[in-house]
């Protein structure tokens, strides 16, 4: 992914709160991070070191950390959803799709041609591909990577 304040590559993500229903994932580098002063994590869990929030390490509800996670995809802006889809075929986005929540499903459609949705519905009709938690795993490891 890219950072949302320059165009290197991300380290990690902040939840911004008050952005749509659990908040909007961000994406920042170091830098960023400290100047927009947000608490964040790596992709692997270690705390990012954001410099003078030492002094202050509860940030209590402003800011939330996580470790990204399929579910989290619905909370992505849909500039940074985009260069993933790329990275994804049409059946093993088909299975991750396979029994997801409705407002994930739609918002994955919507940056996606028409027919590459028909595909990826028919993908998810005939149940090829891998297992969904192996496909959903694999949704999210891209997006670590990016």
């Amino acid at each position: 992914m890219r950072c949302i304040g320059c165009p290197t590559s991300a380290d990690g993500f902040a939840v911004i709160p008050s952005v749509g229903e659990a908040g909007e994932i961000r994406f920042y580098c170091d830098p960023c991070a400290r100047r927009d002063r947000v608490k964040m994590r790596y992709w692997d869990g270690r705390d990012l070191d954001v410099g003078g929030w030492r002094e202050k390490p509860d940030l209590g509800k402003s800011f939330s950390t996580l470790v990204f996670g399929f579910e989290d995809v619905g909370r992505m802006r849909s500039e940074d959803l985009a260069p993933v889809l790329g990275w994804i075929e049409d059946a093993e986005l088909g299975a991750a799709l396979s029994g997801s929540a409705p407002g994930i499903v739609e918002k994955l459609y919507a940056l996606l041609p028409l027919d590459r949705i028909a595909r990826v519905k028919g993908a998810t009709a005939a149940r090829e591909g891998p297992a969904t938690a192996a496909a959903r795993e694999l949704f999210a490891s891209v997006v670590r990577r990016l």
